[in-house]
């Protein structure tokens, strides 16, 4: 009897767990920009795709360092927020990004609109979403 009223709990307590995986987790490793909506006013934005053979990367590691790099490109022409090495913390369904260019020492909190394994989605600004492949 003892064993029927254990194998029930575990069912129970298998059945009550939740498999939701630490953002931070799933953050964490390099990740391509494929193409983003570049401000263009308040309110609106220019889709811009990034060409083969051009690369944006961003590095977000488990330690909280945070790294924006680039291949035969330079930020003026294609990039995320062009300012370099930093650190960054998830903080709910954001990630807070703090680099040596940002005019604040609290750096800047932006929301994930899509956070997955192989894919991220990111709205550095008011307008328009920057979509990155894990590499």
């Amino acid at each position: 009897m003892k064993s029927y009223l254990y194998l029930i709990l575990l069912g129970f307590g298998l059945a009550c767990s939740t498999d939701n995986p630490d953002p931070a987790d799933q953050l964490a490793g390099t990740w391509r920009l494929i193409t983003y909506c570049k401000p263009a006013t308040s309110s609106t934005c220019t889709t811009v795709n990034i060409p083969s053979g051009k690369g944006v990367f961003i590095t977000f590691d488990r330690n909280g360092a945070f790294t924006e790099f680039y291949e035969n490109t330079i930020p003026v022409e294609y990039g995320f927020l062009g300012c370099g090495p930093g650190r960054y913390a998830v903080e709910g369904s954001d990630v807070r990004i703090i680099a040596g260019c940002m005019s604040s020492s609290n750096g800047r909190l932006m929301p994930f609109t899509f956070l997955a394994s192989n894919r991220i989605v990111i709205r550095p600004f008011s307008t328009g979403d920057y979509v990155f492949v894990r590499q």
